[in-house]
């Protein structure tokens, strides 16, 4: 049976709720200029707004005492959390059961993996978190805590990413995103416990696993991207713009996130030391 298809994103989630099942969402085909939030200048707009507002309410907070705001934080870093998980199970129950009748390298490159409906609104509700997750500079900046850039740019710099491979149908984006959603998991429920003035011991391996996450991105965005200049258009589903952007952003934030590392535990265990 061939399901109709559709691109409205409203319309995919009235159908999930419907059935009660993801496959409601099986028609579903995020499409540029009709699908929600697919239009090029919405991310765009929306990351200059995010750096205009965070200096704003910086300006705003720098003669104010900061709000306490424990209950609220911890609230917020749950849901995130949960959401997160409950994304991150939904979108690997489907790989687990595409991973039975296909190849890792079809699950990678193939056509049919991308037009999979229900990959596709993950990708678009994973896409639309992280417009919510630019909350988490506001929350910074209202608490008047100091956001580096490596913060900055990777919230903004993720956004357009999602945003990127969905509009240029990266059929690899599902190891991002997958990956990605196990981090923030664990992120937020990192910020959670800290909200409540927990400091877990195992800061340190969080960034070690972003850092694990960034490297096993770039192997598995080179391998579609070789096998595409290899074999020829076609050969891995996407586009060589898409390829691009990703490579280029997630080489910059393993780099970033590397550089972080040694700056906050290498280098100040070093500076500890020379003052001994």
């Amino acid at each position: 049976m061939v399901e109709e298809e559709y691109h409205s994103v409203a319309l995919a989630l009235r159908q999930v709720l419907r059935s009660g099942a993801l496959d409601g969402a099986r028609g579903f085909r995020f499409r540029y200029g009709e699908s929600a939030l697919s239009v090029w200048h919405i991310p765009i707009l929306t990351c200059l707004l995010y750096y205009v507002l965070q200096k704003l309410i910086q300006n705003f907070m720098s003669t104010r005492h900061p709000p306490k705001l424990k209950e609220l934080l911890f609230a917020y870093n749950m849901i995130m959390s949960f959401g997160s998980a409950a994304l991150f199970t939904a979108l690997s129950k489907i790989l687990w059961s595409r991973s039975g009748k296909m190849s890792l390298h079809e699950m990678v490159c193939s056509e049919s993996m991308h037009l999979d409906g229900r990959l596709q609104l993950l990708y678009w509700i994973n896409y639309f978190f992280k417009y919510v997750e630019l909350v988490d500079t506001i929350f910074l900046a209202i608490r008047k805590r100091k956001i580096i850039f490596l913060h900055s740019y990777h919230h903004a710099a993720t956004l357009l990413l999602c945003w990127s491979q969905l509009v240029e149908h990266s059929a690899v984006q599902w190891v991002v995103i997958d990956l990605n959603l196990f981090v923030h998991i664990v992120m937020y429920y990192y910020y959670a416990v800290s909200a409540l003035g927990i400091k877990p011991w195992w800061r340190r391996y969080l960034t070690k696993m972003q850092i694990s996450q960034f490297v096993i991105d770039l192997a598995a965005c080179g391998y579609a991207y070789g096998y595409y200049v290899r074999h020829g258009a076609g050969s891995c589903h996407g586009t060589v713009t898409g390829a691009y952007t990703g490579i280029v952003i997630l080489f910059s934030y393993l780099l970033l996130f590397i550089k972080f590392y040694y700056d906050t535990y290498k280098g100040a265990i070093a500076g500890k030391k020379l003052k001994e």
